[in-house]
């Protein structure tokens, strides 16, 4: 996809067109904000041109009654009116009592008439119906008579002035009050309803031209910015992201001098709204503070979305060089000093501005106060964030997922320093154990191999041995030779197979066929196999089984070969005339089958222990005198644990002890309830 270009007269064409919209923008609304305080916008009265069927005709009358009420209350006071009473008396006569008028009333109260009618006499009676006509004359009426309940007005709205108005004391439901008002719509008066007329006329059409031109500067405003946001930082021939000065020039600085600019001319522009200024001079005023505003807008705006999208945001800042600052303090101190001088820095910090802000009232100490104790929670917050993620990575180690490599991109200071490390112990140990996995493997092909490759030439010399039986050889010497011949390449069958055996439990090609058994039976039978052997050594063997059956899951010819090879490992190695203990017994839910002996000669294996007496090829019998393979045990084991048990081996001098273990099976019976 072909970059999108944008030429330096484009960007600028956009910010004229931003700043354009914004002027015209705030002009719009202060418009519509100087027609809603002079009640000129109301919704009622956008569709109409016509002021006496206006919203603004409606509260000019309200107005009026009010200020009628006013005055007939002053005027009932006679001398008992207060001085401030006096001037706005005066004030309102003259409003009232002056001849060329569009308001005029009667009102009687106690039998007495009050009206502003220029040819009536003070005290003069009135009929009221002949009043309610003339009213009807001049355009508009209105009647309040409480001596015949009757009210009627052709004024818009003036029905819920009347009833809903709660602290208008003239309007009580008194028997003996009249009310009748005449509006000349006309206007040949140039009274103050005229004056309200003029400005309606003048200013009503402003409404839908404000309305449209909000709308439509508004989505001017945002597609512009939208325009500038895309277009900041690029350059025509140029890769990457262009800065200018203004961009190198401190994150928080530039922030703080933007919030400060720009809050002492939002206070002029609300100080410009608070002056008694004509409609014009209103909107000029704030035109011009609100485009200084959107200049500091887009100077700082842009300048924000510029290190964005460098990158840059956090490393051209305050905060980044104080952090950079106190690591490279901080990198070989010790970890309680550090923590200390932190701790020490904090309280004086905070100290300084909870005094600046709570002793010496200043507000930019408590906004300073809050911007820090948000900084530090941040990092505190990302620190311990940091700190799991390290953390889970090493549990993931842990549990042998030894190619796992935790994400330093996001990590800062030690907490990078120490994912780098682990992630190199990691590599480390999954290539000890790719090693130590190919050894294996190497050992037990070799071990297969040797053990295939020697079992066709044994097979022979079995047989030639089987053969060389077979003939009647008067010859005592060479039917001894013959003798040791078929011994040793018997024990050489012997350790081939051992070997093929180990080799196939090591690379786990054993299937078993894990079935209940009954392991005192097991006992039994493998124990009367040895008999002979035991007989031929002098051994006595002390047996101590449950007389019921012990039921086990394992599979049964594996596990006749671990017994087998216990009782042979007793064969071999133990001392002539000597006992052997049996021994099976159940403790909670587990059964363990042992068996000790009395070793011929010493288990004290130089640089060993007992355990590693299963390690394969390793033998009690250092010199290896004796018969074994040392693989026997090794069997044992290996296949102890592929069913699901436990291996034990315990020497106490020349005690040999060996026992297995394996959970008591239990028949589950499901009941329906």
């Amino acid at each position: 996809m072909e970059k999108k270009s944008y030429t330096y007269g484009s960007k600028l064409a956009g910010m004229i067109l931003h700043l354009f919209f914004t002027v015209i923008l705030t002009i719009a609304v202060y418009l519509l904000a100087s027609l809603i305080s002079k009640n000129i916008l109301q919704v009622t009265d956008i569709g109409t041109d016509d002021f006496f069927n206006s919203g603004y005709y409606t509260k000019c009358m309200e107005q009026k009654c009010s200020e009628l009420t006013d005055y007939l209350h002053l005027l009932q006071k006679g001398n008992k009116r207060s001085a401030e009473d006096d001037k706005r008396y005066l004030q309102y006569t003259n409003e009232f009592k002056r001849e060329d008028t569009n308001f005029c009333y009667w009102y009687k109260q106690n039998g007495v008439w009050y009206t502003n009618q220029p040819d009536s006499v003070e005290g003069q009676e009135f009929d009221t119906q002949t009043v309610l006509m003339e009213a009807k004359t001049m355009g508009d009426y209105l009647i309040y008579d409480m001596e015949k309940k009757e009210f009627g007005t052709d004024i818009r709205g003036m029905e819920n002035y009347f009833f809903d108005s709660y602290n208008n004391q003239m309007y009580l439901p008194l028997e003996n009050v009249v009310l009748v008002i005449g509006v000349d719509t006309d206007l040949t008066a140039k009274d103050d309803l005229y004056d309200a007329e003029m400005e309606y006329v003048r200013l009503h059409p402003w409404i839908k031209v404000s309305i449209v031109a909000a709308l439509v500067s508004l989505m001017g405003w945002v597609l512009s910015l939208v325009y500038l946001t895309l277009a900041t930082g690029h350059r025509d021939g140029e890769e990457g992201v262009h800065l200018n000065f203004v961009d190198r020039i401190k994150t928080e600085i530039v922030t703080a001098v933007f919030i400060a600019a720009t809050s002492e001319l939002i206070m002029l522009l609300s100080h410009v709204n608070n002056k008694t200024w004509n409609v014009s001079g209103l909107l000029v005023a704030s035109g011009t503070v609100s485009l200084l505003i959107d200049v500091l807008f887009l100077i700082f705006y842009l300048s924000m979305v510029r290190r964005m999208k460098a990158e840059v945001m956090w490393e051209n800042s305050l905060a980044c060089w104080f952090v950079k600052g106190m690591d490279k303090f901080f990198e070989k101190r010790t970890v309680t000093v550090s923590v200390l001088v932190v701790f020490a820095v904090h309280m004086i910090v905070c100290f300084v501005l909870a005094m600046g802000a709570f002793y010496y009232h200043r507000v930019i100490c408590l906004v300073l106060l809050l911007i820090f104790s948000g900084m530090e929670a941040y990092l505190l917050l990302r620190s311990a964030v940091e700190h799991y993620q390290v953390y889970e990575g090493v549990e993931k180690i842990t549990e042998g997922v030894l190619s796992n490599k935790i994400d330093t991109e996001g990590l800062h200071g030690e907490d990078k320093k120490l994912a780098e490390a682990i992630n190199n112990i990691g590599s480390g140990l999954l290539h000890a154990v790719d090693d130590s996995t190919k050894n294996e493997r190497m050992k037990a092909d070799l071990i297969t191999n040797v053990s295939h490759d020697i079992k066709t030439p044994l097979t022979s010399i079995i047989n030639y041995v089987n053969l060389i039986k077979l003939e009647h050889i008067d010859n005592e010497r060479v039917n001894g030779y013959i003798r040791i011949l078929d011994a040793k390449s018997q024990r050489l069958k012997q350790l081939t197979e051992d070997l093929v055996e180990t080799s196939r439990i090591t690379s786990g090609n054993v299937k078993l066929d894990m079935q209940k058994i009954d392991l005192v039976e097991l006992i039994y039978q493998t124990a009367g196999e040895f008999n002979e052997k035991f007989e031929a050594k002098e051994l006595t063997i002390v047996t101590k089984l449950p007389k019921t059956e012990v039921m086990i899951l394992a599979d049964g010819r594996q596990l006749y070969r671990v017994i087998e090879n216990l009782y042979n490992n007793v064969a071999k190695y133990a001392l002539e005339k000597t006992r052997v203990y049996v021994d099976v017994h159940v403790l909670e839910e587990k059964v363990t089958f042992s068996i000790k002996n009395v070793s011929e000669r010493s288990l004290a294996l130089e640089n060993s222990n007992a355990g590693d007496l299963t390690e394969r090829f390793i033998r009690g019998d250092a010199s290896r005198t004796t018969e074994g393979s040392g693989l026997g045990l090794s069997i044992a084991k290996s296949l102890t644990q592929l069913m699901g048990g436990i291996f034990f081996i315990g020497v106490d001098g020349d005690l040999f002890k060996a026992s297995i273990t394996f959970p008591m099976y239990r028949e589950t019976i499901d009941t329906d309830e």
